[in-house]
């Protein structure tokens, strides 16, 4: 017999009360004057010994009442092959938890632990009666059945079973598994069969069971393999062009306890390796390699970075990317009455870009701006609008934060108190006036310092040998907005020779917004008819623009998928394809202005998907490897042990298997009987030894008057 709660056995301190009550309670003789002694009848001899053995009795209960209840508070559970003789050790109904995380394809002397589980599973099912009822619940992925089946039925949901993406917890298992059991009103017992894997035993969650079944834990595997990994995959490059060069970083990890020396990966893009690179990587430490490639067209491109060395998890030695290089960039043009766009629409004009991306534009008044949907378009580019209602403002505050770009430029007649109230909305600085004169002939200023490290300018100035310095256009400034920078997410871009801004990021959420102190206009600046307004409006649009990409961060293989809808068509229904041809399906939603796709369950293995919208292929998307199955790592079945009984409050037992063969299978059960809760019991008699004195000392009472009165 065991307990579970053994600090509870502390108490029995308390059964020494009853007996120093009996030794130490004792009554001083009173001396009562009497006249004369003819009414005191003599004491016989058999009523003092009656008494002293009915005080015996009560202090005999008293005792064995206070052991029994302290004893059912430390919950006694009764073991091995006396349980069975008692008759709990076959339970009718069976909890089976196996996992079947990626971890369970590691491989030893025994075999894969997967394959290992699954004949130990089958071991215990084999034990049971036809008649069991069993709930089979899987690792990763939801409960093959939602209520108990039949033994036969497990069986073959056992046979099917297969290795899968997206674990749980093992104490979130256990507690499916709990409910799961509990619909059958008839004794219960879990089986936990898993590597212990310690990433599987953190659950923040410590949600018990609401009752504490008998839970067995079967360890399998137990080695810390050597394994290497992929953890994250990253382009370095805002602004991506056809023909320009794109930087791919990926972060390599040594989960094993051994140094790996010369690990290489490689790149490959539009299924063609492009790229290879080779690093050290010490015993649990990280690394990261340097890709550059070229795409050389439009779309979105496929990539893989794979690792080359062969180890414990080969699945994890892949991580799939998704390069978007754009065919076409809307832009949404809101121009003021007075405002001059002409400029602006030739440097986008098609004889300008030539065989360069291909821009839709747009243009509107700013009168037609609430009613516009700004979703639909990559940037917003504001010219010289008069004012802005706190509406339009919210608007282009919460495009902004969902990932849209914004490109700014004021007008001679705006509204300065309404450009600041949507300076403040996106945490930019202070608007203090204009300095200038509009169409003046002396310029304030020229374009200045730039902050040549910034994406923005990447590749557009290029150093001539001999040269210290970028030589770059100096255009004249004639008129421009007096900005002062705050103290949010911004910096300067582009000084003016007067130590004024000219060109300001706002970083606002998820997205940016480049504000201009000069607008596209000779009555303000000689920039327009120079040629660096061309390339640096292009680049502009770039960068703004590639918050979109920056939003779709990459998917887990196993879990739910969100993946935001731009340009996708509002009466389709989003479709994700998998590189197997399974089809996932999912409604819209909207959140703010922005629209996604809520895939659930979402894709099952790592890969490419094709978002479609009919048979149109709208985007592609990367669904990788989750990181956490990379560690190996076991936990220790002791501590595994205290860890579960924590989190789920079962009463969980350690069952060492040496062989995943039926025979071993059968022998290990046939030794470790789960037993029977005994606590009930304890209670049942400490009520009865309860009941017991009170009717003994009634019955002395009773005794004690009649004895009186005669």
């Amino acid at each position: 017999m065991t307990f579970l709660n053994p600090l509870a056995l502390l108490a029995l301190v308390a059964a020494a009360i009853p007996i120093l009550v009996h030794l130490f309670h004792f009554r001083r003789p009173q001396r009562v004057a009497f006249s004369s002694l003819v009414f005191l009848k003599e004491l016989q001899q058999t009523a003092l010994q009656r008494l002293r053995i009915r005080q015996w009795l009560l202090l005999l209960l008293r005792t064995l009442a206070l052991v029994c209840l302290v004893l059912a508070f430390a919950r006694p559970v009764l073991r091995g092959p006396l349980a069975s003789w008692v008759g709990g050790g076959k339970a009718s109904v069976v909890g089976l938890v196996l996992d079947n995380s990626p971890s369970m394809a590691v491989r030893d002397a025994g075999g894969a632990y997967f394959t290992q589980a699954r004949v130990i599973a089958a071991g215990i099912l084999a034990q049971l009666d036809p008649d069991t009822r069993v709930c089979l619940v899987p690792v990763a992925g939801n409960a093959i059945a939602p209520e108990p089946v039949p033994r036969s039925v497990a069986e073959e949901q056992l046979r099917l079973l297969a290795i899968q993406h997206g674990a749980r917890t093992l104490s979130a298992a256990l507690r499916s598994a709990s409910a799961c059991v509990q619909q059958v009103q008839a004794p219960a017992v879990l089986y936990v069969i898993s590597d212990l894997q310690a990433s599987m035993l953190v659950d923040s969650l410590e949600q018990f069971v609401p009752e504490p079944l008998p839970t067995l834990l079967i360890p399998v595997g137990g080695q810390t393999p050597a394994n290497l990994a992929i953890t994250a995959v990253r382009i370095a490059n805002r602004i991506i062009e056809q023909g320009q060069p794109v930087q791919i970083e990926a972060t390599l990890a040594n989960f094993g306890t051994a140094a790996a020396n010369g690990v290489v990966a490689t790149l490959a893009l539009d299924e063609q390796r492009v790229a290879q690179a080779s690093v050290d990587l010490p015993p649990g430490g990280s690394a990261r390699v340097t890709f550059s490639t070229t795409p050389m067209r439009r779309g979105w491109l496929p990539g893989i970075v794979e690792l080359l060395q062969p180890d414990a998890l080969l699945e994890d030695n892949t991580h799939y990317l998704v390069l978007h290089v754009p065919e076409v960039r809307r832009l949404l043009v809101v121009a003021g009455a007075q405002a001059r766009t002409d400029y602006l629409e030739l440097a986008f004009a098609p004889e300008i870009r030539q065989d360069r991306v291909r821009f839709e534009i747009t243009r509107i008044d700013e009168t037609a701006l609430p009613a516009t949907d700004l979703e639909e378009y990559d940037v917003v580019v504001l010219v010289g609008v008069h004012d802005l209602s706190s509406g339009e403002v919210a608007v282009l505050m919460r495009y902004v934060a969902e990932g849209g770009g914004v490109l700014f430029f004021p007008g001679a007649d705006g509204r300065l108190a309404d450009y600041q109230q949507l300076l403040t909305a996106l945490g930019a600085g202070q608007i203090r006036g204009f300095v200038g004169n509009w169409r003046g002939a002396t310029p304030i200023a020229t374009f200045g310092r730039m902050d040549l490290a910034h994406p923005l300018f990447e590749g557009l100035f290029v150093r001539l040998p001999g040269q210290r310095e970028v030589q770059a256009e100096r255009p004249a400034v004639y008129f421009a907005l007096n900005y002062a920078p705050g103290q949010g997410v911004e910096q300067t871009l582009i000084h003016m020779s007067n130590g004024l801004p000219l060109l300001q990021e706002v970083r606002h959420g998820q997205g940016r917004a480049l504000l201009w102190t000069v607008a596209p206009d000779p009555a303000w600046t000689e920039w327009p008819l120079r040629g660096l307004f061309v390339p640096l409006l292009y680049r502009a649009v770039f960068y703004l623009a590639g918050g979109e990409e920056a939003l779709q961060r990459t998917l887990e293989a196993g879990k739910p998928a969100r993946v935001r809808l731009q340009s996708f068509p509002a009466a389709a229904i989003p479709e994700l394809v998998g590189p197997d041809g399974q089809v996932y399906r999912a409604d819209p939603e909207r959140r703010g202005s922005v629209r996604w796709a809520r895939f659930e369950p979402g894709p099952a293995r790592p890969g490419i998907y094709e978002l479609r919208a009919g048979d149109q292929v709208v985007q592609r998307v990367a669904v990788n490897f989750d990181v956490a199955e990379s560690d190996l790592r076991p936990e220790s079945p002791e501590v595994a042990v205290r860890q579960l009984q924590a989190q789920t409050g079962l009463s969980v037992t350690l069952l060492e298997i040496p062989e995943a063969s039926p025979p071993v299978v059968a022998e290990a059960l046939r030794k470790a009987q789960v037993g029977v809760a005994l606590w009930n019991v304890f209670l049942g008699l400490a009520l009865g030894f309860l009941v017991l004195e009170m009717l003994v000392g009634l019955r002395a009472r009773v005794e004690t008057v009649t004895t009186g009165n005669a």
